[in-house]
């Protein structure tokens, strides 16, 4: 009797796998292409974002819907499967694993891609501003900022904003805002990613998803963080007495 090699069967396994996983992160990626540029054809009015005594603004941001990110879901679900049967257990097929990290390499590259263009909503108060929904982040007090800086965040590379009346290299448009807080007054808190990523002197990092230019959007900040310097009952620390 012929013996029949069992690595052989799990070949129609590999390319279950690998479907869902082109499905769920392809189909994910398209999507979010696709709501990026029904985004660009909205216009957004300058002065609605004005700070204006009891105003608060909300900047949204593309994002992905529910099921798209239940596909993602299960597209990220089936990638390891999908990789470790492909390296490990489909050796009678040497075509396998090349192609298999082929789709895999190309398809994460279009789907980071397209991620960066996808944001969370950016909310605009008097005292105060927050990213994403308000029960999942926490608010930043204007009085707590010392710095926004604008720069240019890319795959592998990160550039700041060159200061008003300084040179700008076009290829660097900024992307990101970075803000710094006053440590004095309040503790930061920073993620396990932004720590190993080596984020020490920034506290926090506004992604520009908005649909304006970087640097109208860090006018923006500023002028609301002035408001409510201006308008604050700041305490005054008492000075003590020389001996």
């Amino acid at each position: 009797m012929r013996r029949v090699d069992p690595s052989v069967g799990l070949l129609p396994l590999t390319i279950a796998m690998l479907t869902l996983y082109v499905l769920g992160i392809g189909g994910s990626t398209a999507g979010a292409i696709r709501i990026r540029e029904r985004w660009r054809q909205r216009t957004i009015d300058a002065a609605s974002l004005e700070p204006l005594p009891g105003r608060e603004v909300v900047l949204s941001a593309p994002s992905l819907s529910p099921w798209l990110r239940r596909l993602r879901l299960v597209g990220w679900a089936a990638f390891p499967v999908a990789l470790a049967l492909a390296v490990f257990a489909d050796r009678p097929y040497p075509w396998v694993t090349p192609l298999a990290v082929l789709v895999m390499v190309a398809l994460n590259a279009f789907y980071f891609t397209a991620m960066q263009n996808m944001g969370e909503e950016l909310t605009l108060a008097q005292d105060a501003f927050s990213m994403g929904s308000q029960r999942k982040t926490a608010r930043v007090r204007w009085v707590h900022v010392t710095e926004f800086t604008g720069a240019r965040v890319g795959a592998f590379t990160a550039t700041k904003m060159s200061e008003t009346g300084e040179w700008q290299d076009p290829r660097t448009k900024p992307n990101v805002i970075f803000y710094r807080l006053n440590r004095a007054l309040v503790t930061p808190r920073k993620t396990a990613l932004q720590r190993l990523l080596g984020f020490t002197y920034y506290d926090g990092i506004i992604r520009n998803a908005f649909g304006i230019p970087t640097e109208q959007l860090l006018r923006i900040l500023k002028d609301w963080q002035r408001q409510a310097l201006e308008s604050a009952d700041l305490p005054i620390r008492p000075m003590r007495a020389r001996p």
